[in-house]
């Protein structure tokens, strides 16, 4: 019997350099829309959370005779609070304190059962959040690693408040809600559900971004939320209070974007007062019709009235 040998095939150096780089190829063309798949998921995951949110929102409203949730609370609304025993409580019933309460968050968590995920989208708070949630639960109390907690709950939802003109209440401005401030701009922010004349195009919430103070985040740099957000325009003696280009790496997210996140691919989640949620783009957030219930342009401010 004769032995047969049998030819042996194989792949030429050049043949394998040839699949190699179709395979580059292809890998280069897929990655980036398995980039932008995953922007796209993340953008639907906020935009579900904000119609969580807005849902809240409204059960609020309705709960309290139509009132607009007020973004930061005056000294003397929190002691009324604190008489009528209506001030924002924990998971175990306890005061979150003023310091924490005064914030729109905690006020408007209990209306989402405390479901947490839906009001924080930065992964890092949200972990921060749930280590001492579900690790120390029973002694949710003041005075603890939870006090801590409960301030950055305060200070970092993902979705900051048009409180500016809707809701009333801005930490560290108090000039819009003081006797001098009614007396020369008068009021011009909504506080009452009725009061809203296009609900459809006026914004409650918007994704919001801030630089976290060292000593409650230590290491964080920017954080992917805050309560409120500015407006891009107010006075008329002040001017535009926005840079004219979206940064977002700015060092002053308040300066340049009055907080406002273009996150998703230079567009930020918004939830309007008749509850739908949508995405925008920078010219979109620079048109002050959707701010203000009063604006009858683009680049309409609140006028100083005449002595």
């Amino acid at each position: 019997m004769t032995a047969q040998h049998q030819k042996t095939s194989a792949f030429t150096l050049i043949e394998l350099l040839v699949v190699i780089a179709i395979i580059a190829t292809l890998i280069g063309i897929l990655l980036p829309a398995l980039g932008g798949a995953r922007e796209s998921a993340r953008a639907v995951r906020e935009q579900a959370g904000m119609s969580q949110v807005l849902v809240a929102y409204t059960l609020y409203s309705d709960d309290h005779r139509g009132k607009l949730l007020t973004g930061f609370l005056s000294d003397n609304h929190w002691q009324e609070m604190v008489r009528n025993n209506t001030v924002p409580k924990d998971l175990k019933g306890d005061s979150v304190g003023p310091i924490a309460g005064k914030r729109y968050p905690w006020r408007l968590i209990p209306y989402m059962d405390y479901q947490f995920d839906g009001l924080y989208m930065d992964r890092r708070v949200v972990e921060g959040l749930a280590d001492v949630l579900e690790a120390d639960i029973d002694s949710f109390h003041a005075g603890s690693e939870n006090e801590r907690m409960r301030y950055v709950a305060s200070l970092y939802p993902s979705f900051g408040l048009n409180s500016y003109f809707v809701g009333g209440g801005a930490n560290g401005d108090n000039l819009p809600w003081s006797s001098a401030g009614r007396r020369v701009f008068g009021k011009f922010h909504v506080d009452k559900m009725h009061q809203i004349q296009r609900p459809s195009d006026l914004m409650i919430f918007s994704s919001a971004r801030s630089i976290a103070e060292p000593s409650l985040l230590p290491g964080y740099g920017s954080v992917e939320g805050y309560f409120i957000v500015k407006p891009p325009r107010l006075y008329s003696t002040t001017g535009r209070q926005w840079e004219d280009v979206y940064s977002a790496n700015a060092e002053s997210p308040g300066n340049n974007s009055g907080g406002v996140s273009l996150r998703h691919n230079g567009k930020g989640i918004v939830g309007m007062i008749d509850g739908h949620a949508e995405q925008w783009g920078w010219d979109e957030y620079n048109d002050m019709q959707h701010w203000s219930n009063d604006a009858t342009s683009k680049d309409w401010e609140v006028k100083a009235r005449l002595p």
